[in-house]
């Protein structure tokens, strides 16, 4: 799975659909590089490096269209992002907090029951490395969802979820 950039006309963000013939047009002219894609009805190029992205700008430019990301970023003339502007207002703000409250809750309810396999002073293993040892174990960590660090006998220290690790007790 990679990450694309789209056109998109004045005022209409991503819900800009362009037509096949539109695409087509744009093909006949002969200024479309073969890493552009027409899908769904969006213009788009996926997993662009700069030099596609400035390229990419320049033809939007040319159209009066410009070049948003994923994430909702716009791209300037030397392929930069722009941040999309965060949303504002009462609604925005009354809003987020709800459904970080809601998000966390439902983390601890699908969480109710869930212990920790491990506990501090386990020998550990993965499925590439021998010799850990658990040296902290936190249940209220990651909203809820635990947290696991290892330490290896070469320094390092891995960490995971309760409920998404590749760790196992060695014998």
């Amino acid at each position: 799975m990679g990450y694309n950039v789209y056109l998109v006309r004045p005022g209409r963000g991503r819900d800009t659909k362009f037509g096949r013939d539109e695409w087509d047009r744009l093909r006949a002219s002969g200024r479309l590089p073969d890493w552009i894609y027409f899908e769904d009805g969006a213009i788009t190029v996926k997993s662009p490096n700069r030099e596609q992205v400035v390229a990419f700008v320049g033809l939007a430019r040319s159209h009066g269209w410009s070049v948003q990301g994923d994430d909702g970023e716009t791209y300037d003339t030397d392929g930069v992002p722009v941040p999309a502007p965060a949303s504002s207002g009462f609604l925005a703000a009354t809003l987020g907090p709800l459904r970080e409250l809601f998000a966390r809750r439902s983390i601890r309810r699908s969480m109710r029951g869930v212990v920790c396999p491990f506990q501090v002073g386990d020998p550990v293993r993965t499925t590439f490395r021998t010799g850990g040892v658990v040296i902290a174990v936190d249940a209220k960590a990651n909203h809820g969802l635990g947290s696991i660090e290892v330490r290896f006998a070469d320094g390092l220290v891995l960490g995971g979820f309760f409920v998404s690790h590749d760790f196992r007790k060695e014998e």
